[in-house]
């Protein structure tokens, strides 16, 4: 064993050692009988080049493109909600925000914030009759979705069910509450 182990040793040194990398053009198959495979990209010509910096797969890198979703955002008071984007009501004395219809797949964000310090309790729903059955947002059984009584910057929830859709619900109590959900 101790003289396979120093051949090896010495066929490591011989070779150049494991800092001597190969060159794309420089693939070659051991010993010349076993097939070799190895991820390529398919050139114009339809010839195909070992993935390699000069090379690279051809994938997109940075940001996704703007959701197809219409983001749902505004205000609230204890007695109006002002939106700029999406349909609002009040039920039970409290804002109802939504839907909005999420483009699966994506995350969904909530802000919260105020400027004069309101009174607030916010909790995103979810629905998939239409909005006649709005149910909690929940992993497990533990609430993922509120309710929320401060400042909200954060990912809630991504929606994989078709035709889902997402409300808020929001009760203030003092002051102005600002909203945004959003992909």
């Amino acid at each position: 064993m101790r003289n396979l182990f120093l051949a090896g040793a010495l066929a490591l040194v011989l070779s150049g050692g494991p800092g001597h990398a190969q060159t794309a053009s420089s693939v070659q198959a051991p010993g010349g009988y076993a097939p070799m495979q190895a991820p390529c990209v398919r050139q114009s010509d339809g010839s195909c080049v070992p993935v390699s910096p000069v090379a690279p797969w051809p994938i997109t890198q940075g940001p996704l493109a703007a959701a197809v979703s219409t983001p749902l955002a505004g205000t609230v008071t204890s007695g109006t909600v002002n939106p700029t984007s999406g349909v609002t009501g009040f039920a039970n004395g409290s804002a109802v925000i939504g839907p909005m219809a999420p483009q699966l797949g994506r995350d969904i964000g909530l802000k919260l914030w105020t400027t004069n310090n309101a009174a607030y309790s916010c909790q995103m729903l979810d629905s998939i009759d239409g909005g006649a059955t709005k149910l909690p947002l929940t992993i497990f059984d533990a609430a993922t979705g509120g309710p929320y009584t401060g400042p909200v910057n954060s990912i809630v929830t991504n929606e994989t069910i078709a035709n889902t859709q997402i409300y808020l619900l929001c009760t203030v109590t003092s002051g102005t509450l600002n909203y945004v959900v959003a992909q």
